[in-house]
């Protein structure tokens, strides 16, 4: 297991990639991509952090090392979509373009980073089309994407499409470690993001520790659960917690009831209802859906379809 720069496995894709750096055969722009919580963006920036290094180590002591640690290097830009806004829009796009094309002040190198690239809208998309076909030399684009299928096949065809996957049970047990989440509450993150440890990280925040342990006493088997505290719980907690995680973990301790069930038509309509869980969150999002009444139909469509 690798554990370098702050990144927990991923040992396939760090050795490709020194691989490429160090033959001269480096692609100009990666997409590494897979599910979210697995370190993808540390991922991403411990590559920079070798590119950029003047050992190409990242060794941590040179003069681009501590100014990738400060947040200081004038040769690297981390693109990400601004707070309160949905989209990565084309103005970021075409400043990171700009930014690419320009000479390095340290050296031949810049690196642009853009994270959550699923999140550029269509006119974004096209601006980045641009320089993914012209790179300029010495200009190294790391993509990070969670949903590849929202990413345009036009962006993805340009790059070296670089899968991350999940990591095993001891590396999430390493990274919960790093941390410092409470040893009481492993068992909670295993539910919410064994294999995605990141998607726990939310666990460090007290309230919302204790909140999602209230859920999973008060929700964990949907049909023998208490309906009027379920929507007192939703109408208290709901709107100021992960709706997707929330969604997730509902679904996760209801699987085990799908898997076992043996009448078919039962166990079809416990699976549409935790597949309208999985959808909720999005669907919420894109209609301008509220919070609570929507979840709480949801929740009773998952009730019923368990009692039968």
């Amino acid at each position: 297991m690798m554990e370098a720069e702050g990144v927990v496995g991923h040992e396939n894709v760090v050795r490709s990639f020194m691989h490429a750096l160090e033959s001269g055969r480096l692609h100009h722009a990666w997409l590494l991509h897979g599910p979210k919580g697995i370190g993808k963006t540390s991922l991403a920036m411990a590559l920079s952090r070798r590119y950029l290094c003047e050992s190409q180590r990242a060794c941590g002591y040179c003069h681009a090392c501590r100014m990738l640690q400060a947040g200081s290097h004038p040769d690297f830009l981390l693109v990400k979509a601004l707070e309160g806004k949905r989209d990565l829009a084309i103005g970021q796009v075409r400043t990171a373009l700009d930014f690419l094309a320009l000479s390095g002040r340290e050296s031949m190198r810049r690196v642009v980073l853009i994270d959550d690239a699923e999140r550029m809208n269509p006119q974004a998309s096209n601006a980045l089309l641009k320089g993914l076909e012209e790179p300029s030399a010495g200009s190294l684009l790391l993509l990070v994407c969670s949903e590849l299928m929202y990413l345009p096949a036009t962006v993805r065809s340009r790059c070296l499409m670089t899968p991350c996957a999940p990591l095993d049970e001891a590396a999430s047990l390493q990274v919960w470690e790093m941390m410092g989440l409470d040893a009481s509450l492993i068992p909670l993150a295993r539910m919410l993001g064994m294999g995605t440890p990141g998607r726990a990280a939310c666990l460090m925040d007290e309230r919302i520790a204790q909140a999602m342990q209230e859920w999973v006493e008060l929700a964990g088997h949907a049909a023998k659960a208490d309906v009027g505290r379920v929507e007192a719980w939703l109408r208290e907690n709901l709107a100021s917690l992960p709706a997707t995680l929330v969604a997730e973990l509902t679904v996760r301790m209801h699987l085990p009831y799908l898997e076992r069930e043996t009448d078919f038509q039962r166990q079809q309509r416990i699976a549409d209802a935790l597949q309208a869980l999985m959808r909720w969150p999005r669907d919420a999002v894109r209609h301008t859906l509220r919070r609570v009444p929507t979840f709480f139909a949801v929740f009773l469509q998952l009730r019923s379809a368990l009692r039968g």
